[in-house]
């Protein structure tokens, strides 16, 4: 077998590998072994798995380099480490989120394509952000992956380049979910005080986790719907990993929501990852995180240039651009009548 063959074979069993993860990450297998080394007996027992299965099973976790086994003894490597939920950089509610969720709908993928479809539609009868708020199982997955990956947003590098933290009095999250995004701005803007505006199904947990920052004095939660109405003269409005999840027509009744509440000094902060504007090689991870987005919500990844034109639409304008880590953008967006000036951090 040559080695074009053998990559191609590799890409297209790549879906066995996904759910060989996944599996072990229900069975919790992760967990089981992540500060201690154990037996396959053991570790069958304690899981309520044939021992013969299960070790035929972790064989290609052992060659995939997530564990090692001696002597039928299993311990996690640094690969494995990361799917278990006690490592303070897991990716195991990434995980999850992706078998319980994002696989279901990619199954119907060529069918969407045929049919004009999002492949959710035919997997689920109802909208998947409704489907969040009516299915608590639902919720809580989506919760905890989306809070983990706010946790892990770095935005140290763009708050160094910032000076007027003494002027921020008002911060307005908008579909601020849990609240860990404005949490990383009251740390920095101390001197202002938030509000995280969501459905009300987020309530509970926004309430638990501002409290859990020691921010719930400075900050409080609103029930509020951004297709409807945003309050009014925030300093700062947040708009994180919102825009994505919409066609063109419902980011522009967002934006154009935010527009109205915003006063002539307010600066709309999106955060946003960008698509480049022509295609390249090695963003090929970008392009399939676009179409996960549209398999799942019917949203899009976006270029600058298409951003540009929901700005347009919306009666804003882009102030500055801001390069964050993991192909995230800060994209700083004013009412229209500024000046565009670019920042690369």
């Amino acid at each position: 077998m040559d080695i074009q063959e053998s990559m191609i074979r590799s890409t297209i069993q790549g879906f066995s590998t996904s759910y060989l993860l996944y599996t072990a990450c229900e069975l919790g297998i992760f967990d089981a072994i992540f500060d201690e080394r154990k037996h396959v007996m053991l570790l069958a027992q304690e899981l309520a798995l044939d021992e013969e299965m299960l070790f035929r099973f972790m064989r290609p976790l052992v060659a995939l380099k997530y564990m090692e086994e001696e002597n039928n003894y299993f311990k996690l490597l640094p690969l494995g480490e990361k799917l278990s939920g006690q490592a303070s950089d897991s990716l195991k509610d990434f995980l999850l989120f992706t078998g319980r969720q994002a696989m279901p709908y990619w199954s119907k993928l060529y069918e969407a394509m045929k049919t004009k479809k999002i492949p959710y539609q035919l997997v689920e009868q109802q909208s998947y952000f409704q489907a969040q708020v009516q299915q608590n199982e639902k919720f809580e997955v989506f919760n905890k992956m989306m809070s983990k990956t706010s946790e892990r947003l770095q935005l140290e590098a763009y708050f160094a380049e910032k000076k007027d933290w003494y002027c921020i009095k008002k911060i307005i999250d908008v579909g601020g979910g849990s609240g860990e995004i404005i949490a990383k701005f009251l740390e920095f803007y101390r001197n202002a005080q938030g509000i995280v505006i969501d459905l009300q199904h987020v309530q509970q947990k926004a309430e638990g986790k501002l409290e859990l920052y020691g921010i719930n004095s400075r900050c409080s939660f609103q029930a509020g719907d951004f297709f409807q109405e945003v309050p009014k003269m925030g300093d700062l409005y947040i708009l994180s990993r919102i825009l994505h999840d919409w066609e063109d027509e419902a980011a522009i009744t967002i934006l154009r929501n935010i527009a109205q509440s915003m006063g002539e000094n307010s600066t709309l902060t999106i955060i946003e990852k960008l698509l480049p504007e022509v295609i390249e090689g090695n963003a090929s991870h970008l392009y399939m995180t676009d179409l996960n987005i549209w398999t799942m919500c019917g949203g899009k990844e976006r270029t600058q240039s298409q951003f540009e034109a929901l700005f347009h639409q919306s009666g804003l304008t882009i102030k500055a651009l801001y390069s964050l880590k993991e192909d995230d953008y800060l994209i700083e967006v004013v009412k229209k009548d500024f000046e565009y000036q670019e920042g690369i951090l």
